[in-house]
């Protein structure tokens, strides 16, 4: 994918931010206290004779030591146990061209946790895949000629961000159904999965814009969920919520009290819903997502309950607490997630909206098949109303059978 010749004239060394190290001879328990100082830290390299030879992904760490007895086992040993042998590691002189072009072969890996870069082979600090892709995004801005390039970039860091999740629900779940078709090339809806020992959350989040807008703001919330799951765990969800929204108004200044409000008024509606499989139940929050349940023995569709407040919006105060939800989830219910790119879709003879009511019929009528086929004949309910009219908006839904 190639890149502006501007960009060809700056490389990676660029930007290098300095954050703290560890060696083979660090203990996890030094880890533990290094992430507990360093809150935003997500990355921490290890070094051996200042030479990296890999990273401990703060999440992934922190996860495995809030297990039964590890802190016993583990706090003394050598920190090379929870730590990734294979990193990106980037000479400071590359260009971003090359940079770019790892970064995307990397995956979501390099974009939420970083890279290492070196100076002839020497650690010299790290740098954030977000920077990256500000940086090149606003150079490619400036070139008019080059903004297909810029949305097909978008596109393949995108994609490559979702596949993970994508990759973890099909080793996760059996009966489910996963539908992302953006208006554009790139768009403004994500989503995320994740497990742990007790269950799994997904989140689904529908971003400010379209396009290439968009899908920078779905870069921000990957990286403000990364962070929340450091400071909060799956099964908070409320709280997961409670960190983006502060995390995405930090990002883009709506915190500064003299901050313009007519500059930025971005944000996202999101739900966070963590199936409690131990206990058999399920925990959301939910700020101004469309969802719905159905009981394997009711004759109606619930709303699963939410607050008018979406994430990062100047009217969203940043100390806003989400409410907490939980339902029992018994064998054969099924939950359907969707955003309003299908509920706002104007179709039909008189050009009104999709709406819900039609997906909660569909949800009635097709109950009795898997997830897959209902999911199929939403796609082709959707397409039959919108016939000739323009795709309004980014489309997303998820749906699952417990």
């Amino acid at each position: 994918m190639d890149i502006p010749l501007s960009s060809r004239q700056l490389n990676a060394g660029m930007l290098r931010i300095d954050v703290p190290h560890v060696t083979p001879d660090s203990t996890n328990l030094h880890v533990m206290s290094l992430f507990n100082e360093h809150k935003a830290l997500i990355g921490l390299p290890v070094l051996e004779n200042q030479r990296p030879i890999g990273m401990i992904n703060r999440h992934i760490f922190l996860s495995q030591m809030s297990r039964p007895f590890f802190h016993e086992l583990y706090d003394q040993k050598s920190c090379i146990a929870f730590m990734d042998k294979t990193p990106l590691i980037i000479e400071a002189s590359s260009g971003l061209e090359y940079l770019a072009g790892q970064v995307v072969e990397t995956g979501d890996k390099a974009v939420t946790e970083g890279f290492i870069l070196t100076a002839e082979g020497q650690y010299i600090g790290m740098g954030l895949g977000i920077d990256l892709i500000k940086t090149v995004s606003d150079l490619q801005a400036k070139q008019h000629l080059q903004i297909m390039q810029s949305i097909e970039y978008a596109r393949v860091i995108q994609e490559s961000m979702l596949n993970r999740s994508r990759q973890s629900i099909e080793e996760n779940l059996n009966d489910w159904c996963l539908f992302w078709q953006p208006r554009d090339c790139v768009g403004g809806d994500i989503y995320a999965f994740q497990r742990d020992e007790n269950g799994w959350l997904v989140v689904i989040a529908d971003c400010t814009g379209h396009g290439v807008p968009g899908a920078f703001m779905t870069f921000i919330f990957a990286s403000a969920l990364e962070k929340a799951l450091t400071q909060s765990q799956a099964c908070e969800p409320e709280h997961l919520l409670s960190i983006i929204n502060r995390y995405i108004k930090q990002t883009l200044s709506q915190l500064h009290p003299t901050a313009d409000l007519g500059q930025s008024n971005d944000g996202c509606d999101a739900i966070a819903l963590y199936v409690d499989e131990k206990n058999e139940r399920m925990i959301w929050a939910n700020a101004q997502m469309h969802a719905f349940r159905l009981g394997a023995d009711a004759d109606a569709v619930e709303v699963l309950e939410g607050d008018r407040k979406g994430l990062g919006y100047t009217d969203t105060p940043s100390d806003f607490r989400w409410h907490r939800h939980e339902r029992p989830l018994k064998r054969g219910d099924e939950v359907m997630i969707v955003t309003d790119g299908v509920t706002d879709q104007i179709g039909g003879e008189r050009g009104i909206m999709f709406g819900k009511k039609r997906i909660q019929a569909l949800l009635l009528q097709h109950r009795h098949l898997p997830v897959a086929e209902l999911s199929r004949a939403l796609e082709s309910s959707l397409r039959e109303w919108q016939g000739k009219e323009p795709s309004r908006d980014d489309i997303t839904w998820f749906g699952f059978r417990g």
